[in-house]
């Protein structure tokens, strides 16, 4: 791999993070293991592309019951009415069958929590009974929209994280580790 950027500060190591997901992967595997035992139907797993998908692939080989997958592609877009800027979430999942179904979304990020709120309320509205979810980092920040079920870490700060399926300008997706963007002083 070339040399990083030297604004990279390492946050979070492949190990460090391999623990939290193997944590998370137990404590999710109760729940799916109920959910068999109440319905006789896998967990439906809802990786949030592109971001997630690092760890959505690490975490449900950690989860020890079947689950059954299908991905979504969220995004955010300014919309401009009487001259006020709004921003909104749209979410898109293609043939999900999510009616009478247990969900598990799963995401790498919760900053605000709009996407996994988009998210969770159009799986509730598609007729699933249960809808939860994991992520790897929740950025603690007032005003949250959406607590997740499940956290690897928490942070606080509004630095900007790169590795591990998180970009910068669509580079360096494919670190195994969790650096931050230092901004010069």
């Amino acid at each position: 791999m070339s040399t990083l950027p030297h604004s990279f500060k390492l946050e979070y190591s492949h190990s460090h993070i391999q623990e939290q997901v193997a944590r998370l992967g137990n404590e999710i595997s109760v729940w799916a293991k109920q959910v068999w035992d109440d319905s006789h139907t896998d967990l439906l797993t809802i990786p949030v592309l592109r971001g997630g998908i690092f760890f959505f692939a690490d975490l449900v080989r950690e989860i020890s019951s079947s689950v059954e997958i299908a991905p979504a592609q969220t995004w955010a877009y300014e919309l401009e009415q009487n001259a006020v800027m709004r921003s909104e979430v749209k979410v898109r999942v293609d043939d999900v069958p999510a009616k009478g179904r247990s969900i598990l979304l799963i995401d790498d990020i919760c900053d605000s929590g709009k996407t996994l709120a988009a998210l969770s309320q159009s799986m509730k509205e598609a007729g699933a009974v249960d809808v939860k979810s994991a992520v790897l980092i929740r950025r603690n920040i007032e005003d949250q929209a959406f607590t997740p079920d499940w956290v690897g870490f928490e942070y606080v700060g509004p630095e900007w994280f790169v590795g591990y399926g998180m970009e910068d300008s669509g580079r360096w997706r494919n670190l195994p580790d969790i650096y931050i963007i230092q901004q010069s002083k």
